[in-house]
């Protein structure tokens, strides 16, 4: 019998890899929402307004809900908290209870920043301690996850990248624009390390959860992913120069925290216990970013 999996942020750079990957999966129906991207397979739904919502679940009854819209710039949240709060806390508990009363099971995406980045490799059982606005309201969503749904799964992830629609998508290729843009000297953090993931591989832990938990039911409560090559921003921005046919000696490592929305230094997940389940995929990041690149080159005369 087929099942019917709900991705919410499904228009993102995220949500399009989880449909990519889980329409190919089989005995799983698709389903997408988006609120100004709908249409093209995607359906329009206002997350914020919650009898909108809830009549969407009870039409669609979904066995799963993975829940991935979110705010997650940490710069505009600081200058939009109340927004912020609202699409990233109360909208996920008023999402996680309308999912439960239809019964379904939620995959709440969080990520690498509920850490302080002072004491890595962070398990899943970590105490948490954000320094950001952004951080703090994924906690906060977590905790209202747990207390609706002690059973439901949070699965946390770095700064993603993959395949992008613009490369200002992306906290990593927007980098590639600043270099693309101008052949001033670009300065770039060589402070923060951070594990760069690809969208895709995510994907793919989604889909083997979603197995797993049909056939064990073991996948509740905390998962970590995470790539496993440690980079700044620095080095990821030496790595793409030669594919956008730069000169890397204009990129200028700044060494001190960078401005704006704290930031924690080094936020390593451990993944080890989907690592011990054999689940999970790694895409080395040289690898991945000409194909990431490509489409989005200058036109060369």
């Amino acid at each position: 019998m087929r099942k019917t999996v709900v991705i919410t942020g499904a228009s993102g750079l995220l949500g399009r890899a989880l449909r990519r990957e889980l329409a190919t999966a089989p005995g799983w129906t698709v389903r997408g929402t988006a609120l100004r991207r709908a249409g093209a397979g995607l359906d329009g739904v206002n997350l914020r307004d919650r009898p909108a919502m809830e009549r969407y679940l009870r039409d669609v009854s979904p066995d799963v809900v993975i829940h991935s819209a979110a705010e997650r710039r940490p710069d505009t949240a600081e200058k939009d908290p109340e927004g912020t709060i609202d699409l990233n806390v109360n909208v996920t508990r008023d999402l996680v209870a309308a999912a439960a009363e239809v019964g379904a099971w939620v995959v709440f995406l969080s990520t690498d920043y509920v850490f302080d980045g002072t004491q890595p490799p962070y398990p899943p059982e970590a105490t948490t301690c954000p320094l950001n606005l952004y951080g703090r309201t994924k906690c906060d969503a977590e905790q209202a996850l747990r207390q609706i749904m002690p059973k439901a799964a949070v699965l946390r992830v770095p700064i993603l990248y993959g395949q992008i629609e613009s490369l200002d998508e992306s906290a990593v290729t927007i980098l590639a624009k600043k270099m693309i843009e101008s052949d001033r000297p670009l300065p770039c953090d060589h402070w923060a390390i951070r594990y760069p993931t690809h969208v895709d591989d995510v994907a793919v832990v989604c889909r083997q959860v979603l197995e797993r938990q049909e056939s064990h039911g073991d996948m509740s409560g905390i998962l970590h992913w995470s790539g496993d090559e440690p980079m700044t921003k620095y080095e990821m921005a030496l790595a793409m120069a030669p594919i956008l046919g730069r000169d890397s000696s204009t990129l200028r490592p700044v060494t001190n925290p960078p401005p704006g929305a704290p930031r924690p230094q080094n936020c390593h997940l451990d993944c080890a216990r989907l690592e011990s389940l054999e689940i999970g995929r790694h895409t080395p990041f040289a690898e991945a970013m000409p194909a990431v690149l490509d489409p989005h080159l200058p036109t060369r005369s």
